[in-house]
This record gives structure tokens, C-alpha cells and sequence, in this order.
């Protein structure tokens, strides 16, 4: 329970709350943190603020028995200026953001139709599929920090083809820091796309049984690169390359896949890339919702039990590439204050975040680097699950808009 006080009987080691005053009249990055310097608390006394709130619970130390004598520092120059270009910055990635999940949104409406129409054999689709696929892997790859935060944010989602969009996305960006060719490029997001086109040949009961599969639906299950392969073997313009993709996804290092007969070291680098973003896919954006693994989660079981099933290298491309703390992690710093990781900088331990502050509007929030712009560091990675709603509402980088926009055919 929070104490009002005085500041003059304030002191170094007290977590204090700057609830009555406006976010931009004071200084402060935080509405509420704890006191290290003495100017801390001069810098209070300067914005006008004669008492504060403060969090025993969070506290080192008890307020002094009686006033102090403190001077009044005169109010910080050009605070208020910094924290507007901040906030504004963030409004501009918002804004970016935004446009980013329309195209997001469109696509994988786009996708839906394209998967129907090949399903009923029009092979114009198949064209149509391929012409969006190449365009997925320029538009998404313009803003890689907004698209990975949609991706871990699209579990909820149902219905359309979020995962197939997905893993084309992804794997368009490991195979870009791998240096893929535009030729590759083309056939890795088409065959991304496309996949898992043939679980549409498996009865959904089985698909989406909740227990646990039977010898013959596992059987079942695993003919689905087969399948896919026959579906698309009708069109003419559908590469070698993208029918790799499909029938060797499934393939291990340790011979543990499927098709059990190919070996590990005669499938391409095409199938490898997929076969590692759809593996971390499925561990973030489980269709059961409370079994999604943040993104941190999904790579530290990558590497802890698929590592010897996948390729090494790819592998670790991904994992540099997504870096400690991926953007759309949740997690808690060192000042038990509770942030969402935005985009990662210099120092992949110090990423960028948004605070969650139920004292600071979520429009007038700021993007801040940790170690830089606040004297902290992230403690421990949190699922969203282990957020109350208003908590996860504040963070979700999602606007929870239903869009209609199109996509080029």
C-alpha cells in the first residue's frame, strides 16, 4: 500500500510514486522507480512537488524521522522536450507498426483465398500464390521489428492461414541473412507458403484431436508432405525447389524425421530453413494458447532439444538474428517494473522496451533503451499469460482493428 509523504523526509533507497503529477511536468523517464542520488530528490523538490506516494513493500529504507533542509534543483533543461521526441518516436513506430499488421492482416486473407482456390484445383491460384509470396518477402523483411512482434502475437488468431504466412515471412529473413539469391528467395517463400498445403488432405479431428495420436494417424500425419507435393504437382510453374521445401521440412539431422528413407545430408539449405522456423512458429503460436512459448522460451528449447535434429549453422544464424530477447518479449527488469521488448540495439543484453506504467497514458508511453536511458536490465523472461489483462493490454503492439484492406493478386 502506498504512503504519502514528505519530501523532505524522503531518503536514498525509497521507491517512490509520482502519481499527482503530470506525466510531462516532471523530469523523470518513470512516474514511479527508486531513489539512488540525492539530486533525485532535489530534482523532485524542483518540479514543484512537495510531498510524494511511497512503496514500503519496494523500499530499503524508512522515511526520515523529521524534515530535512534539501535544495531546490532548478527543473531539468530540456526534460520535457526529450521525453515529447521519445514519446513521439514511439507514436512513429506505432504508426509503422500499424500499416505493418494491415498488410499482415490482408495477407493472410489473401493467403486463405489462394489456399481454397488451389485446394479446388484452379491453377491460376497457384500463379497468384507465387506472385504473393515474392511480394511477402520484400514488404515484411522493409520492417523486420514490427513484423516479428506481429508474428509472436498471432497465436489468438484463428481460421486463416497464420502460421503458413508466418513461417514464409521468417524464413524470408533468415534466408536474407544467410545471403540467399533473388532466385531462392522466390522458391523459399513460395515453398514456406505452401509447406503445409497438404494437412488440408487430413481429417481434422485428427489435425486438431487435443490427445494424444494413434500409430495410424501419426502415419497419417506425416504422409501431409506427400500430399502437399501431389497438389501442387499439376502446375506447371512450380519449381524443384519448392517441392523440396514441402517433401523434405520434416526430414532430421538425427534420422528421426520424415521421409525416414532421405538422409539428412542430401536436403538443401531451402527445406533446412523451413524446417527451423516452422518448428519455432508452432512453439510461440500454439494453437492451444496457454501452451505458447515466448519467444526466448521457444529458442532456449530450440537449441536445448532440437539442436541435434536441425542444422547447425542455420541455426545459429536464427538465433543471432533474433538476438537474446526477441522483440514481443515480455519480461521483468531488475526494478520488478514489467516491459515489452520492442527492437534490439548495440547491445543485444540491453534491448529496447516499453515500461508497463499504469501512471503513464499508453499513447504518451516512450521507447526506452535499458543501461542508457534507465539504470536497469531485464531479470527474467514472463509469458503472457503471467500478466493481468490491463497489463498485456497496455503492451500488445496489436491494435485489435478488423481490416478488409487487399493485397496485389
Amino acid at each position: 500500500m502506498l504512503k504519502k509523504i514528505s519530501v523532505k523526509r524522503v531518503q536514498i533507497g525509497m521507491y517512490v510514486h509520482l502519481k499527482d503529477v503530470s506525466w510531462f511536468e516532471h523530469s523523470f523517464l518513470r512516474s514511479k522507480f527508486l531513489l539512488k542520488e540525492k539530486i533525485e530528490i532535489a530534482n523532485i523538490l524542483g518540479i514543484g512537488c512537495d510531498y510524494v506516494y511511497y512503496d514500503p513493500a519496494k523500499s530499503s529504507t524508512e522515511p526520515l524521522a523529521i524534515d530535512t533542509l534539501i535544495s531546490r534543483s532548478a527543473p531539468k533543461k530540456g526534460a520535457k522536450e526529450i521525453k515529447k521526441k521519445k514519446a513521439s518516436a514511439l507514436k512513429k513506430r506505432k504508426e509503422e507498426f500499424i500499416e505493418t499488421e494491415k498488410k499482415f492482416y490482408a495477407s493472410a486473407l489473401k493467403a486463405d483465398e489462394i489456399m481454397q482456390g488451389i485446394l479446388s484445383g484452379r491453377t491460376c491460384y497457384g500463379e497468384k500464390a507465387q506472385q504473393m509470396s515474392h511480394e511477402l518477402a520484400v514488404i515484411f523483411s522493409a520492417d523486420v521489428q514490427a513484423t516479428l512482434n506481429l508474428i509472436n502475437f498471432s497465436a489468438e488468431e484463428e481460421g486463416l492461414y497464420y502460421h503458413s504466412l508466418n513461417v514464409s515471412i521468417l524464413s524470408c529473413m533468415l534466408g536474407k541473412e544467410l545471403g540467399i539469391g533473388e532466385s531462392d528467395m522466390k522458391s523459399l517463400a513460395f515453398g514456406a507458403l505452401m509447406h503445409d498445403l497438404g494437412k488440408s488432405k487430413i481429417p481434422k479431428k485428427i489435425l486438431f484431436k487435443q490427445g494424444a495420436f494413434t500409430k495410424s494417424e501419426v502415419k497419417m500425419i506425416q504422409m501431409h508432405p506427400l500430399f502437399g507435393v501431389g497438389l501442387l504437382s499439376g502446375m506447371k510453374t512450380v519449381d524443384r525447389d519448392v517441392m523440396k521445401i514441402i517433401y523434405h521440412h520434416h526430414v532430421r539431422r538425427d534420422g528421426t524425421g520424415y521421409p525416414s528413407q532421405i538422409a539428412f545430408d542430401k536436403v538443401s539449405l531451402l527445406p533446412k530453413i523451413v524446417s527451423i522456423i516452422d518448428i519455432y512458429d508452432n512453439l510461440i503460436n500454439n494453437r492451444r494458447v496457454e501452451k505458447s512459448l515466448t519467444p526466448h522460451q521457444a529458442l532456449a528449447t530450440i537449441y536445448g532439444k532440437w539442436a541435434a535434429k536441425l542444422d547447425e549453422n542455420i541455426l545459429g544464424h536464427f538465433i543471432r538474428m533474433l538476438g537474446i530477447y526477441p522483440p514481443g518479449s515480455i519480461c521483468r527488469l531488475d526494478s520488478g517494473e514489467i516491459a515489452l521488448v520492442v527492437s534490439i540495439g548495440e547491445n543485444p543484453l540491453l534491448p529496447d522496451v516499453i515500461l508497463y506504467d499504469s501512471d503513464v497514458p499508453k499513447n504518451d508511453a516512450m521507447i526506452l533503451t535499458l543501461g542508457v536511458d534507465i539504470d536497469s536490465k531485464i531479470d527474467k523472461i514472463l509469458s503472457p499469460k503471467d500478466l493481468n489483462p490491463s497489463e498485456l493490454a497496455y503492451l500488445s503492439p496489436k491494435s485489435k482493428i478488423g481490416y478488409s484492406a487487399e493485397v496485389k493478386s
